[in-house]
């Protein structure tokens, strides 16, 4: 089963109990394995270990709340690593900016007041590492076509580049940040040139626009990207092409094609 690479404090406490009621949880809902590498019987030397693991998983989910070293080494890592990340952040953490790396990423916040508060995050955690896994197997799946052929009337990088903004969307008219679609499109073996020129195709046909973006954490505007109404009818009338839902994977051997 892949993995998902829990990356947060360990205090024999409060961010131990979330692992176990709130991550744990969700991420199983989600299809994958909750790995933390203080929890592995296996590990001699935890650096190395935790650098595997990192390698290794499929996704990485960090809790940032805390300005925590080890937090932050990993998380980097992980981003060096080019692995997909989900950040989340209590609303505990009041009146500290994020570092720089991590501005203007998508952090899910949330409330640490009742139950219900943990509730939410827990399914708005499942939600999204399910998006991300949906999404990784639609980049796979178009990947793998004619990179020659063009698919009616756009190219495999135009398409890539579509679905990648597409599926970071949570509603039809949300914008992403443009790093970050940038970085989701390399990793499915987009050059940087390729993202550019593709974004100025899209953005010429009407299926993309660019859109300013507010931090209000930072108070800092940057620029994101959104799928136009030509955009979303294209993608409808070739949804074949599109992973739309998972199937259940209760057999130790399924694979997701």
């Amino acid at each position: 089963m892949a993995t998902c690479f829990v990356i947060q404090p360990f205090d024999s406490g409060k961010y131990d109990k979330r692992f176990q009621d709130i991550y744990k949880p969700a991420i199983e809902a989600a299809g994958l394995e909750a790995y933390r590498v203080d929890q592995d019987p296996r590990v001699l030397v935890p650096i190395e270990s935790i650098e595997k693991g990192i390698r290794q998983a499929a996704i990485c989910l960090a809790d940032i709340t805390a300005d925590n070293p080890n937090v932050w080494y990993e998380l980097g890592y992980a981003f060096a690593s080019d692995r997909p990340v989900v950040m989340v952040c209590s609303e505990e953490r009041t009146g500290k900016k994020y570092p720089f790396d991590i501005q203007h990423r998508s952090i899910i916040p949330y409330s640490a007041d009742a139950p219900s508060d943990f509730d939410r995050l827990r399914e708005s955690l499942t939600a999204k590492l399910k998006a991300i896994i949906e999404r990784n197997e639609v980049l796979d799946q178009i990947a793998e076509s004619d990179p020659v052929t063009p698919i009616e009337g756009l190219t495999q990088v135009e398409v890539l580049v579509l679905a990648v903004i597409a599926g970071e969307a949570y509603m039809p008219n949300n914008a992403v940040a443009v790093n970050g679609a940038k970085r989701d499109a390399e990793r499915a073996g987009v050059t940087n040139m390729g993202f550019n020129l593709a974004v100025r195709k899209l953005t010429t046909k009407k299926f993309v626009r660019v859109e300013e973006l507010w931090d209000e954490r930072d108070g800092e505007s940057y620029n994101g990207l959104a799928v136009d109404e030509d955009g979303w009818k294209w993608i409808e009338a070739n949804e074949s092409m599109f992973v739309l839902h998972r199937q259940d994977k209760k057999k130790e051997e399924d694979i997701p094609f």
